[in-house]
Order: structure tokens, then C-alpha cells, then sequence
């Protein structure tokens, strides 16, 4: 019976590279270990690659040149490191010497090409490394003499694994030896999984996962992702030796990969390499004009693989019919929606681009950007937000190439975006003799994503027009999908430990409310749909309900989160509105103030917010300008930041480890809201979310899209938009022959008095439609106009075909709608919360536990066809909503007088009022006497409800801050009913 030992192991790889690869085959004894390379291939290198070189050496420094130049070669590599020494020289007595030849980008120079095959790869087993003990390594790559990798082998049948070989370099092997800081990388591998490191550091040394994943980057249907290496016909790490080991490749991530960062090497992930040499490989035999959808997880560092992508891209070459070599791209455009991120590009590619001059961020506008293109930029960045300004006057931009990145595609490349885009890499010019139809032609060429241009778009989270404007299409049983080009999934993100699993732990508040009507005559009839959600609102954005929610976070934090993260963890409250934003902001300050002075809280939201007759901005109430407020939350004394909307994508900080939400969250939003705490760091070992206002279903139903892999299940039906267009004609707001005079009129760039002439009549038609069919069906006409121009605008860069009647549509349509004020539907709701009060309030835990997502990654295309009418209201009496609200709410709920709380308060202030020392106060007393006359009767007040509702006294009892501000808001309005000077 066979004993498999690592030796075999060690012998399949050897075996592999040598009769595959044409390695060289060393031994042990030609490491020359104080200078650390091979000195004999060293030097048959230099001597059939740079003869010249040696020569003018030896002139220099006699016949004994060989152990000058190696020490020199062994200094220089220990000075510069060996990636900048194999990137550039190195210098002996004023002679430079190359230590490796990369292979050229096309065939036509045969001196580049010698040079190339001139390389020498080759291997040593078992190499005693060491010139203190006799420790060995089972191998290690040499290129040209120089060591570059080490490798460490496990037999599963031995039992030992991969795990094993992490831990023999992290225990027994010294960082401080030569070879290791000489080295690029170290991978320890078994049969099954790989991993890999730039830097040894004995225990504190981290290995990155550099395995293929489940579905080898493929974005086929079906396919399951994950953590580890599909089965094979061979051994599953194969592609190590087969691929990664390969001259050809190996050189590649040498020249065109590998950098130093912050005194650390970058080595790309497998996935990184993987996506931009499938990429290359692709656009190398298909030319321009294609689309690819990179879907690539949070963690997956998107933000090298575009800087790594955009500078390979320049320089690669294809065959042209003519037969010559040609660049495949003139210019590569970096488009990001994010301006931290773009400043993260910038520096990547700039670190990734070794000529000087090659990368130009656009800052300025477009004569920044035209004069970038002539001198021969060949990186340029952009913010979506600056590209529109960007393509005013840019000019004629002929014969050129493109290759476009959009990073976060979802959001940045839609719409008017996607047509700006595509005008700006169109040759422009437009000949004004043109007639109409070619005019027309030419602005729905421009809409489309262009044949000068390849598109490869980078998200997390595609949306379905994104898999449709960007993605794979393919065909499952007779039905046309779109799928991603490659796959990074959030699932192998997780599993690889590059991300954190918030999903794990997942806990869920149940509120619970109770109101009642204060109606004293007629039971006014509301709509019940809008009067329930009014209601909603005003019981969850009560000051009480925000006080009680905060003061649950607060304790739950300060009690088990804050030692987290070695104690420097951070929290984010996530709420529905700019107002409930202030109000907990409000409950925070005084709650922390009172209980842990230790902590403060920041506030994030856009605007100024009008609450209770006050207004209130982010800056006003932060104490800081908004530009600060990142770096001011970096500081150990913040861990709460309460946000509305702010924050909620793109915000990276890996201290944060809790959050809090209490708001809606569905689909793309509660991915990217609830993934901000994500990130890793350092002691950071789990997450925490706990929810006020989402169900463990309705988590996992938004996450479950993009868990694995996201799909478009069908095509876009086109006979929408004909639908749309011949529905909106029904309305009689214009005829086809108006549209026809309009667009000519455009066409010819009549005055603005023709223009807005020609449209008062569709105007005056739609003024009248209100009149005689009533304000629905002006806001029907109204939401299918804007969804035609929104869907049209999508369909003319996908459609094969060009339209010229939807085309003139369009261009009318833009217009009309910008004349046009949709009427405000009547609220049918109107008045009802002057007509409640808030009774009672209840927070409850309902569950924790991790929610388990499946690969239910299918999307459906938008199927608005403009047939949908306005819902008609649903009246209904006001006690008949409120017993249905408080059903749904509160129903199963024993109410107890401990849940008590407005109705409680409003018990105290009436007796308060008709209470003789208040108002004998209120006569002979000035305001600030009154005030604490009031003071010591409402305590006296709060002592009554003892027995009643034990839990309001004693918030008011021991909460200060919330006894000020109960103290204060009741004298204020009795003062106020009162009619106190």
C-alpha cells in the first residue's frame, strides 16, 4: 500500500515545472546563503543578456569583476528591495544592469524578445536557508538567480493541511533571515486550499486566502460561490503551478502587479488577478466595444483591481486587420461617484504606473480634459458629478478608442450620466445642413453606449438595468439572462474573512403603540391607507417613543459593545427622517450627559430642520463644520453617529461594530446601509444590529439578491415603451403633427418665445384635462410622461434598433414636462392627528438570531407600462381606524397603566392647571419665580402616579434631562393656556 507523504507533493509540482515550464532543477548547495541568490545563474543571465555590460565592468575593476558585482547585485537588492530592483537597475561602479526582461507588448522588436526567453526560472527543494541552523524550506522559486517565492507543502494524507504550513511559518521561521525580506511572496498549500503573505512576522504574520472560490470568478447561473477551490480532474490548488508559476504569468504579477504600499508589498488576491487578466484576455480578441459587469463584494479590493485593470489596459496591444499590432485603447477613463474613493484611485493607479506623466485627475473641466487627451494622457479620472461639466465643449474627439471603468456602475451610470458619457467619446462634429431625420438619428447614437468605447463596470450590488446595460446575456431554457462576467461574491467575501458577516446575531425590537380618539363630535371619515401611515409616523417620531428607543441603544451599548474592538468600538443609529435625526440626536446629548459623560454622540443629515419653532443644522448642532465630521468621529471620545440618509453608502470606518436601525430598509439600500459595518480591523471579531423597524424576512429577502450571484431573469420587454407612448397620446394633450412642429422647431434653433408658444396649447389642453376628468388624471399624464422619459432614456442605449418617433417624443415630452405643475392630490388624511392622542407605548425584544440566506440572486426588469391608474382612497370612520391601527399595533398587548404615556402627562398638566397655588403663582409672580413655584408643584404631581405608572416616575425621577425638559415643555403651555404675563 502507497504512503503519500509532502514529498510527493513536492515531487508532482517539481516534475510539473520542469517538463511544463522548462524550470531549471538546483540544488541545495548552489544558494550562496550570506549573498541570498544562486550565483551561477545569476551571472549566466547577465552573460547572455548584457555581455556589453560585463565588458565595460571588467575595464572597470579588473578580471575579478564576478564576486564584486555579486555582492554589489546582493547590497543593492537588500537596500532597494528586490521588486524595485527588478522593476528598474541596479548599479555596479557606474554600470546598470537589468535583473530581469519583461515580455514586450507586441512581436516587432526581436531584441526585446531574445532578452525575454533569456530568463532563467528555476527551483530548489528542500533549501537549507539558514546559515545559524539547519532549518530548510520544502521550495523556493529563483528568477534569474534571485529567490522570489518560498513555498510550504501539506499532505492531507499525512494529516496535516494548509493550516499546519501557516503555522510553521509563523512559529519556525525567523522574519529576520535574509531570504524571507528578499522574497515577494510566501505561499503555504496543500491539496485542496492555498494561501499566501508578503511579509513574515512570526505570530502576528497574515495570511490572505489565494484560492479560486466555488465558482472561479464564473457569474454563470447556478453555479454555487464560496470559500475554497472547485473540484477538478487533477488536485484543486493546481493552478499554482499550472498557471500562477507559469514564466509568462509569473513575470507578469512581478512587473505589472506586485508594489510596495506604506513599506509593505501588495500582492493581488486571485480574484484580483483573475478578473483583469479574463479582461485583457477578452478585450485582446474582441477588440473595442464591448460591455462587462464586474460584480465584486465589499472586501474584495475593488479599488486595486480598477487601478491594476486601468494601467494594463494602456499598454495592450491586439492585431489589426491590416495585420499590423495596434493599441487596443487610446485613453482610459476612470469614472467614480465617490470622492474619497477617486482620490484612493488616483493613488493606486499612480503607484501602479511606473512612467511618470501617464495619470491626470480632472479637476478644472473641459479644457483640462481635451488638453489631457492631446498630450497624450492615457489615465484620466473623474468624478460622475464633474463629468457632465466635463463634456461642455470638448470638441472633436476622432479616431479614438476608449476604455471606460465605472466604479459602483448602479449609481453612476444611468440616465442622462450614460448619455453625457457617450457623447463625449463620439466623434461630435454635426453637420448643420443635416435634415431632421439624421439629427434625430445622430441624438440616439448618443444615448447608446458607443462602438469606439469598451465598458467595464465595477458594483457590489447590481441593479437590473445594470445587468442589462452591462452584463453577459445568455440563454437558459429559451429565455434570455443577463449574468455578470466575474463574480466576487459576498458569501466568499465572508468565508475568506474579508468582510464580517453582519447578519450574524441579527436582533429585532418590537414596538408596540396604543392611541385613542379625542374626537368629541362627528366621526370624520379619512382616507385609511394615509390616515394608518400619518399615524404611524406621529407614533414612532414621538419624543417619548425616540427617548425610550435611545436610552435602550445607549444602555445596550455602554453595557455590552463598548469594549469591543479593544475597547475603541463605535455605533450608528440609521433613522427615517431629518426630524427624528434632531430628536434623537436631542436624547442622546441629554440621556449621555446624564449616565456616561464619557461618550458623546454626533448627528449627520443635509439642510436645516424646523422642529417645534426651531431650526437646526448638522454644523450648528455637531460643533463643527461638515467637512470635519469623519475625522472628529475618528476620536475615541465619539461612538454615536445618528444619520439620515448621510452615511449610509460609501462610508468607510472599520471601528464601527454596532448599529441601530430604525427605518425602512428594502433591496439595494439595506445592503449597502447595514454593510457599513462590515469592514475589518484589528480585536475586531463581530457585528451587531439591532432593529427597531425591520423583520428578519424582510433582511434576508433584500440581502438574498446579493448574497451569491445576481441575475436579470428576462430581457426588457421594448413593447413597453411603444405601450407608454401610445397610452399617453389618449390623453389628447398633443397630436403627433404638434410633435412633428416642435422638434423641427428645435431643430432649427428658433427664438425661446416660438418655443414656449408652441407648448402653451399642450399646456392649456393639460389645464383642461383637470377641469373636465379631474386632478388624478393630470397626475396620471403627469408620472407616465417623467417614467417615459426615464425608461426611454434606458432603452435607446440597449435597443438594436433607432427610432425616430420615440426620439421626438422624448425631446417634446422634456420639454412639456418642465411647463407643467402636476397637481397635489387632495390628503384625505388631513387633520386626523390634531384628533388622537398617543396612549401607550411598549418596547420589546423579539428575536435575535442569524438570518441564513439562500442563492435567490434573480432580478426582474422595471414592468412600468403607463396602464396603472391612481388608487382610489379608502375612506373610513376615525374610531374605525383607530381600533384597526391599535389591532395591528397593539392588539395583542395586556396594556398596563405602567404603559401609560401621553394620556398620563395630559392627566398631570390638567390637574397641574386647575391647581389653586399655580394659578395664584401664575397672577402675582414673575416668570422666574412662576417657574420654580411650577417646579415643586409638578414634582408633587409626578409623586400622585407612583402607584399608577411606576415607570414614568421614575424617568422622570432619575432622568435630568428628561425631567427638564418635561418641566419646561408644560410650563410653557400652561403658562401659554393660562394666559400668564
Amino acid at each position: 500500500m502507497t504512503h503519500y507523504t509532502e514529498k510527493d507533493l513536492e515531487s508532482f509540482i517539481e516534475e510539473y515545472l520542469l517538463s511544463c515550464h522548462s524550470y531549471h532543477k538546483r540544488q541545495d548547495s548552489t544558494y550562496n546563503k550570506e549573498l541570498c541568490l544562486d550565483s551561477e545563474l545569476v551571472l549566466e543571465f547577465l552573460h547572455s543578456t548584457q555581455q556589453d555590460k560585463i565588458e565595460a565592468l571588467r575595464r572597470r575593476v579588473g578580471e575579478d569583476y564576478r564576486p564584486i558585482l555579486l555582492k554589489r547585485l546582493s547590497s543593492q537588492i537588500k537596500e532597494k528591495g528586490i521588486l524595485k530592483a527588478l522593476q528598474t537597475f541596479i548599479e555596479v561602479q557606474g554600470v546598470k544592469f537589468q535583473l530581469v526582461y519583461p515580455k514586450p507588448a507586441t512581436q516587432d522588436n526581436e531584441q526585446s524578445l531574445k532578452n525575454y526567453s533569456k530568463n532563467i526560472f528555476s527551483i530548489v527543494r528542500q533549501l537549507h536557508y539558514s546559515t545559524r541552523n539547519q532549518n530548510s524550506l520544502d521550495m523556493v522559486v529563483f528568477l534569474n538567480g534571485l529567490p522570489l517565492i518560498t513555498l510550504e507543502l501539506k499532505n492531507r494524507f499525512t494529516g496535516q493541511n494548509v493550516f499546519d504550513a501557516i503555522k510553521q511559518y509563523k512559529q519556525d521561521r525567523d522574519p529576520k533571515e535574509p531570504l524571507f525580506s528578499r522574497c515577494i511572496v510566501h505561499f503555504a498549500l496543500d491539496h485542496d486550499l492555498a494561501y499566501m503573505t508578503t511579509s513574515l512576522a512570526g505570530e502576528k504574520t497574515f495570511f490572505l486566502p489565494f484560492n479560486r472560490g466555488l465558482n472561479n470568478g464564473s457569474g454563470e447561473i447556478g453555479i454555487p460561490t464560496g470559500a475554497g477551490n472547485p473540484p477538478s480532474d487533477g488536485l484543486k490548488t493546481a493552478y499554482i503551478w499550472e498557471r500562477i508559476l507559469s514564466k509568462d504569468t509569473l513575470l507578469t504579477l512581478i512587473l505589472d502587479y506586485v508594489q510596495k504600499s506604506d513599506d509593505r508589498l501588495i500582492f493581488p488576491r486571485y480574484h484580483q488577478f483573475d478578473v483583469v487578466e479574463k479582461l485583457l484576455e477578452d478585450c485582446k480578441a474582441k477588440g473595442v466595444g464591448q460591455r462587462y459587469l464586474i460584480q465584486h463584494s465589499a472586501g474584495s479590493g475593488k479599488s486595486n483591481s480598477i487601478a491594476w485593470l486601468a494601467h494594463q489596459l494602456t499598454g495592450l496591444h491586439r492585431q489589426a486587420p491590416s495585420g499590423e499590432m495596434e493599441l487596443v485603447f487610446d485613453s482610459v477613463i476612470v469614472v467614480t461617484d465617490r470622492k474619497v474613493l477617486d482620490r484612493q484611485i488616483q493613488s493606486n493607479i499612480k503607484n501602479f504606473s511606473h512612467i511618470d506623466g501617464v495619470v491626470e485627475a480632472i479637476t478644472e473641466g473641459s479644457k483640462q480634459l481635451k488638453d489631457a487627451l492631446e498630450s497624450g494622457k492615457k489615465i484620466i479620472i473623474s468624478t460622475i458629478q464633474k463629468f457632465p461639466y466635463i463634456l461642455e465643449g470638448i470638441g472633436e474627439i476622432k479616431g479614438k478608442r476608449f476604455a471606460v471603468i465605472i466604479d459602483e456602475a448602479h449609481s453612476s451610470q444611468s440616465g442622462i450620466s450614460a448619455q453625457k458619457l457617450g457623447e463625449a467619446i463620439r466623434n461630435k462634429h454635426i453637420d448643420e445642413e443635416l435634415d431632421l431625420e439624421e439629427v434625430l438619428l445622430e441624438a440616439i447614437r448618443n444615448k447608446k453606449l458607443q462602438s469606439n468605447a469598451s465598458y467595464f463596470a465595477f458594483t457590489a450590488t447590481p441593479k437590473p438595468k445594470t445587468l442589462e446595460m452591462f452584463g453577459t446575456p445568455c440563454e437558459v431554457g429559451g429565455e434570455k439572462k443577463f449574468i455578470p462576467f466575474h463574480l466576487y461574491s459576498m458569501k466568499q467575501a465572508i468565508e475568506e474573512g474579508f468582510i464580517l458577516d453582519v447578519l450574524k446575531g441579527y436582533i429585532t425590537y418590537q414596538s408596540y403603540y396604543k392611541i385613542i380618539s379625542a374626537f368629541q363630535e362627528e366621526d370624520k371619515q379619512y382616507d385609511s391607507k394615509k390616515a394608518k401611515s400619518k399615524l404611524k409616523r406621529y407614533v414612532e417620531s414621538n419624543s417619548y417613543t425616540i427617548g425610550k428607543k435611545a436610552e435602550t441603544m445607549i444602555e445596550h451599548f455602554c453595557k455590552q459593545i463598548h469594549k469591543k474592538i479593544g475597547g475603541k468600538a463605535k455605533a450608528m443609529i440609521v433613522t427615517s427622517s431629518r426630524e427624528n435625526a434632531v430628536k434623537y440626536y436631542f436624547a442622546f446629548r441629554d440621556y449621555l450627559a446624564q449616565n456616561y459623560p464619557q461618550y458623546k454622540a454626533l448627528v449627520a443629515f443635509s439642510g436645516e430642520v424646523n422642529l417645534e419653532g426651531e431650526s437646526y443644522s448638522e454644523s450648528g448642532l455637531n460643533g463643527i463644520a461638515e467637512t470635519r465630521l469623519k475625522d472628529e468621529f475618528e476620536k475615541d471620545d465619539y461612538r454615536f453617529l445618528i444619520v439620515a440618509e448621510k452615511y449610509q453608502t460609501g462610508f468607510d470606518q472599520p471601528l464601527l461594530h454596532t448599529m441601530y436601525v430604525d427605518k425602512k430598509l428594502s433591496g439595494v439600500s439595506a445592503v449597502q446601509t447595514l454593510s457599513r459595518l462590515n469592514r475589518t480591523c484589528k480585536n475586531k471579531e463581530d457585528t451587531c444590529v439591532i432593529d427597531f423597524a425591520n423583520t428578519h424576512i424582510e433582511i434576508a429577502e433584500a440581502f438574498s439578491a446579493f448574497y451569491e450571484q445576481t441575475y436579470l431573469g428576462k430581457a426588457t420587454d421594448p413593447n413597453q415603451i411603444f405601450d407608454l407612448k401610445s397610452n399617453l397620446a389618449e390623453y389628447r394633450i398633443y397630436s403627433q403633427e404638434e410633435i412633428e412642429a416642435f422638434v423641427s422647431a428645435i431643430k432649427k434653433g428658433e427664438k425661446e418665445n416660438i418655443i414656449h408658444s408652441l407648448l402653451d396649447k399642450n399646456v392649456e389642453r393639460y389645464n383642461q384635462l383637470g377641469a373636465s376628468e379631474g386632478e388624478d388624471a393630470q397626475l396620471e399624464f403627469y408620472h407616465k410622461a417623467k417614467t417615459y422619459l426615464k425608461d426611454y432614456s434606458f432603452l435607446a442605449q440597449i435597443l438594436p434598433y433607432e427610432d425616430i418617433e420615440l426620439e421626438k417624443l422624448y425631446i417634446f415630452l422634456k420639454m412639456l414636462i418642465s411647463k407643467i405643475t402636476p397637481p397635489k392630490s387632495e390628503d384625505l388624511a388631513k387633520g386626523i392627528l390634531e384628533h388622537i392622542d398617543f396612549d401607550s407605548y411598549r418596547l420589546a425584544f423579539n428575536q435575535k438570531g442569524d438570518i441564513l440566506l439562500e442563492n435567490q440572486g434573480e432580478l426582474l426588469p422595471s414592468q412600468a407600462n403607463g396602464t396603472s391608474k391612481s388608487p382610489e382612497a379608502d375612506l373610513k370612520e376615525l374610531s374605525q381606524i383607530v381600533q384597526e391601527f391599535n389591532e395591528v399595533f397593539g392588539g395583542e398587548v395586556d396594556w398596563g397603566e405602567e404603559d401609560k404615556v401621553v394620556r398620563t402627562l395630559n392627566h398631570i398638566k390638567d390637574d397641574v392647571m386647575v391647581d389653586e397655588r399655580v394659578l395664584k403663582s401664575m397672577r402675582n409672580s414673575d416668570k422666574q419665580n412662576m417657574r420654580i413655584d411650577f417646579e415643586k408643584i409638578l414634582e408633587e404631581k409626578f409623586r400622585g402616579i407612583i402607584s399608577t405608572n411606576l415607570v414614568l416616575f421614575k424617568q422622570f425621577s432619575d432622568n435630568k434631562a428628561f425631567k427638564e425638559r418635561i418641566t419646561q415643555k408644560m410650563f410653557d403651555i400652561v403658562r401659554a393656556e393660562l394666559g400668564a404675563r
